[in-house]
């Protein structure tokens, strides 16, 4: 199946009801930032990916990888930890209804540069659709493509000695959440970085930023020919905790998946 056949079923036609089956997480627009980070490492990069901020049970916001590892960049050591959500979170939170297609989805994701959404359920309440969901795509539906159609993109490395503070201050220059570290097939994510800090710096936030590379647990990515079809890598993804597949000199993460099925 192609692409083009795909983007005008809506997501009802395409998922059925499983397109509700990820209850969003949620926090509320008053809650402090250190119960918050808490929570994040368990959902970063999963069906759920970001938390949704509510006001009187209402979604107003959201808050990711993102917004933690910005707001450590940007507030002075220790007091990042005190501040509220409703300073800490993004205004960019998307909602679409099962009668929507899947291309406006990912026209909205394009637009926020962020593959997060929630849908109203049959509960009264909400349901998350990250780009783990778009992976089923090419689990239900044969898409025959393969990743070598995909663009190649500069690869962002890091290096042992450098400080959690220029990892990430790197990942912000470039727009990206991991990192590979230099002359190796292992990375470094978001969720990496803030399950660190949250296990083992909370008590002393103040030395975070100057930790270097070498203390982190990182993940590998999976390497695959360049001759595997686009369901075949959603595939791989779908198994993996971090999903990150390199083809040769490329990398392709699931963010790649979404934005070329267009192409597909």
């Amino acid at each position: 199946m192609n692409y083009s056949s795909l983007s005008n079923k809506s997501l009802e036609e395409i998922y059925g009801d499983s397109i509700f089956s990820t209850p969003a997480v949620s926090v509320r627009i008053d809650d402090v930032f250190k119960e918050v980070i808490t929570l994040l490492p368990h959902h970063l990069e999963s069906f759920t990916d970001s938390l949704v901020v509510t006001q009187n049970d209402t979604p107003v916001g959201i808050i990711g990888g993102i917004e933690v590892l910005d707001r450590i960049l940007k507030k002075p050591a220790g007091e990042f930890l005190n501040t509220r959500v409703i300073d800490v979170m993004s205004n960019s939170l998307v909602i679409v209804n099962k009668e929507d297609k899947l291309s406006e989805l990912i026209k909205h994701w394009v637009h926020t540069k962020r593959a997060y959404a929630i849908i109203p359920n049959q509960y009264h309440g909400y349901s998350a659709i990250s780009a783990r969901k778009i992976l089923e795509i090419g689990v239900r539906f044969k898409i025959n493509v393969t990743v070598d159609t995909i663009p190649k993109k500069k690869i962002i490395t890091f290096r042992k000695d450098e400080t959690v503070k220029q990892i990430i201050s790197r990942m912000f220059e470039n727009s990206t959440r991991k990192l590979l570290l230099d002359g190796t097939k292992s990375f470094i994510n978001d969720r990496i970085i803030i399950q660190k800090l949250v296990r083992e710096y909370l008590h002393c936030p103040e030395t975070f930023l100057n930790i270097q590379g070498n203390v982190f647990d990182l993940e590998q990515v999976k390497i695959v020919s360049d001759n595997v079809s686009i369901s075949e890598a959603c595939k791989f993804m779908q198994d993996m905790k971090s999903p990150y597949l390199m083809s040769n000199d490329k990398i392709i993460s699931p963010w790649d998946i979404v934005t070329n099925l267009d192409s597909c």
